[in-house]
């Protein structure tokens, strides 16, 4: 991953250069171009982090719609028990911050 990441850092240094003498429309071009390689450089450094693999290990869901504009969606462990009485809410942070899930978020799941 880290070869593909240079590969796009140096195109991204080209773009920057080429920002300085660029006017008018090809300077807009340009910008979105080197947006979509700054894009493209979070994600892989975001995918490399995580140490994820090829996307074919994964399955992705977006969350549904819920029944109420203010409801959200927890996730809680069974503890082996189909009774709802006996799950316990699971709690997951991320930068300190309690994550909260809404319809329109991603689930990713590892097929492993």
């Amino acid at each position: 991953m880290d070869s593909v990441i240079k590969m796009l850092e140096i195109k991204r240094e080209q773009f920057i250069q080429e920002l300085k003498a660029a006017q008018g429309e090809v300077h807009s071009q340009i910008v979105e171009k080197k947006r979509e390689i700054d894009t493209a450089i979070q994600w892989l450094k975001k995918i490399d982090t995580l140490q994820l693999h090829r996307s074919d290990d994964y399955m992705f869901a977006q969350l549904p719609d819920t029944r109420t504009a203010f409801s959200e969606y927890k996730i809680v462990e069974t503890l082996e028990s189909d009774d709802p009485q006996d799950w316990q809410e699971v709690k997951l942070m991320s930068q300190g911050e309690e994550l909260w899930f809404y319809a329109g978020d991603w689930v990713i799941k590892s097929k492993k």
